[in-house]
């Protein structure tokens, strides 16, 4: 009787892990695009305030009183007299805080001009005054006494005007006539007017008082009323 063959058994399959093995055959792009996001929006800068706009912004809650609070206003600064209300504004920080904002906008401005305190000479000549013209036209001031300088030169007028001003002066004339002409039949009358009108502003402010265009009945445009100072008498 023949001998059985024996059979080894099957040996057991291996076990491999192979994790990512799927994946083995995904396709994977060299380079992936990414779109640049956008820079973040920038802060509009706000101009700084002045001290204009600071200043508005503060007083812009104040409003009027009305009422019963109107009543308890009495005794505001325009009811504590000039003195306390003048007190009461000078602490107020609101008003200074005004004044000082104005007076820094002032400082800003560029001026061309430039203001001074100017006091007249004893000798300068009185503002004009309509009263004393009335005066003549009425008579109460009586104009007796003219110089015609018609014909005359420039220099001979100038030269003529002090003796003549002087003598009605000293005669105790309170007004005189001079005629210059209106210029309509000569260049030189419209010049001529000015430079008596000038002479009478500067050099005889001692012997003038004040001038004006004369009435129409005493030559109006073309002659001048000079009011004469009076002469000091010595005791």
């Amino acid at each position: 009787m023949a001998k059985k063959s024996r059979q080894n058994p099957p040996k057991p399959k291996e076990f491999h892990s192979v994790p990512f093995g799927s994946l083995k055959n995904l396709v994977v792009p060299d380079e992936i695009k990414v779109k640049p996001s956008a820079p973040p929006a920038r802060k509009p800068v706000e101009p700084a305030e002045n001290s204009l706009d600071l200043f508005l912004r503060e007083v812009a809650d104040v409003r009027p009183i009305h009422g019963q609070d109107a009543k308890q206003a009495t005794n505001s600064p325009h009811h504590l007299g000039k003195n306390a209300a003048e007190a009461q504004r000078a602490s107020s920080p609101v008003t200074e805080l005004a004044d000082n904002l104005f007076l820094q906008e002032i400082g800003r401005l560029k001026l061309d001009t430039k203001f001074s305190d100017s006091v007249p000479d004893d000798g300068e000549l009185e503002p004009l005054s309509g009263n004393r013209l009335r005066q003549v036209k009425r008579g109460v001031v009586s104009v007796e006494h003219q110089l015609d300088l018609h014909g005359l030169r420039r220099d001979e007028a100038l030269a003529a005007l002090p003796r003549f001003l002087q003598s009605a002066r000293n005669r105790g004339q309170k007004a005189v006539l001079i005629i210059t002409g209106k210029g309509n039949h000569s260049a030189e009358e419209p010049v001529l007017q000015q430079a008596v009108a000038s002479w009478l502003r500067e050099a005889g402010r001692e012997l003038v008082l004040e001038f004006a265009p004369a009435p129409r009945e005493l030559g109006g445009s073309g002659a001048l009323v000079v009011f004469l100072r009076p002469v000091r008498l010595s005791g």
